[in-house]
């Protein structure tokens, strides 16, 4: 029998979110189909586990994850110069179709997520070329998100990227986006077909937190990407210039920015490195909300993974972003949090009044709860995957 291959960058043991949920993803397949197989990058964060990998002198490596088989292609750590780190995307993707091309007879069908963006070239490649039925899982839409924040590389090329993006989301089987409003986008701006999308939200590849935060104590935590897009200086600004002198804010965080950020610290903003999941939730457990940071350029085509893992770590969420946005959209939508507009700091003052009214602070835990259950976690997701994969392996 012919196997499903997913393919993503990262999987544990690089413990970056976005490995994780795939991981969690790939797991409950298993589960079910006992069918799977994964394709990924040797590990582009977890540098520990990464020298296994650099001393191993083959550019594959093949080993066993909850009784998946994986293969890990080896490739240098995560670059953070921008033409860098664009090669090193590219050389990724070569060796990947390499490795799908010479077990092409082995996979009926391929779930590829798509950081990052350029994984469309490898779509093209599988569903175009070799007619593997390929399933497309796009969690940001590039070149969109550079032209934002004002990374694109030039308007020619891109327009070839976009046109490339888009083709590739014509040739897949299916789309599957993490937000209506990014479904809505590619229907009017991509003309991509409606029926051919399918809305799934993210859930939090951790268990559930057995600690209860104190709703009464006046601090926020961001954890996580400290990048562009992420944008967290804007909110440090924002937070000094608008939040009283009684409100703490702790930065646990790695990325493009976070050397910057330390410039902000002060008795009320205390910036800390990256921790490991586990080490992170001992450190915040007392802290009663968690900020989700999105530039505010960013509406659609952006999701910080890290929304739902907050909601397991009990947290409520604060969210600093444009009230266009995705996340802004979703928050409103089941009451998970508060959300905090840039253009509308008079506002503040009374936002954090409500933050601090345990009726309302009972009401939304009772509608994280409700959006755990019903909504956002591993079980709904990848039932909704397999799905996809079942529909479109009857069509082959």
């Amino acid at each position: 029998m012919k196997k499903t291959l997913i393919h993503s960058l990262t999987f544990p043991p690089d413990t970056i979110s976005t490995g994780m949920i795939v991981s969690e993803i790939a797991d409950g397949i298993n589960s079910e189909h006992h069918n799977i197989e994964v394709l990924a990058s040797s590990p582009q964060y977890n540098l520990k586990s990464a020298d296994s990998f650099i001393q191993n002198n083959k550019y594959l490596k093949s080993e066993f994850y909850k009784d998946i088989k994986v293969h890990y292609i080896k490739s240098s750590p995560r670059q953070f110069v921008n033409s860098l780190r664009f090669m090193q995307w590219l050389i990724f993707n070569f060796k990947s179709m390499i490795f799908i091309y010479r077990n092409r007879r082995n996979y009926d069908n391929v779930l590829i997520f798509s950081y990052p963006p350029t994984m469309n070239l490898v779509c093209i490649f599988t569903s175009k070329i070799l007619k593997i039925n390929t399933i497309y899982s796009l969690w940001e839409l590039y070149p969109e998100i550079a032209e934002k924040l004002n990374e694109q590389p030039g308007k020619i090329l891109n327009k070839i990227f976009k046109s490339i993006d888009n083709y590739s989301l014509k040739s897949v089987s299916k789309v599957v986006v993490n937000s209506e409003q990014l479904k809505n986008y590619l229907i009017k701006e991509r003309k991509i077909i409606a029926e051919k999308i399918h809305t799934i939200h993210h859930f939090s590849p951790y268990d559930k937190s057995d600690s209860q935060p104190s709703y009464e104590l006046n601090k926020i935590f961001y954890a996580g990407n400290t990048g562009r897009p992420q944008n967290v200086a804007s909110f440090l600004r924002f937070f000094n210039e608008h939040f009283p002198s009684s409100w703490e804010f702790y930065l646990y965080g790695a990325g493009q920015e976070f050397g910057s950020l330390t410039d902000y610290s002060n008795d009320n903003i205390l910036i800390n490195n990256y921790l490991p999941r586990d080490q992170l939730e001992i450190a915040t457990k007392e802290i009663p909300f968690a900020l989700v940071c999105l530039d505010h350029e960013i509406t659609i085509e952006g999701f910080p993974g890290k929304t739902f893992d907050y909601l397991n770590m009990n947290k409520i969420l604060v969210n600093f972003s444009n009230p266009k946005s995705s996340v802004s959209k979703l928050i409103d939508k089941y009451g998970l949090g508060f959300n905090i507009d840039v253009n509308t700091p008079e506002n503040v003052i009374a936002k954090l009044e409500q933050m601090k009214k345990p009726e309302i602070i009972k009401t939304i835990l009772k509608n994280i709860k409700y959006f755990q259950k019903n909504i956002s976690n591993k079980e709904i997701v990848y039932k909704k995957y397999i799905t996809l994969i079942s529909s479109s392996s009857c069509k082959n």
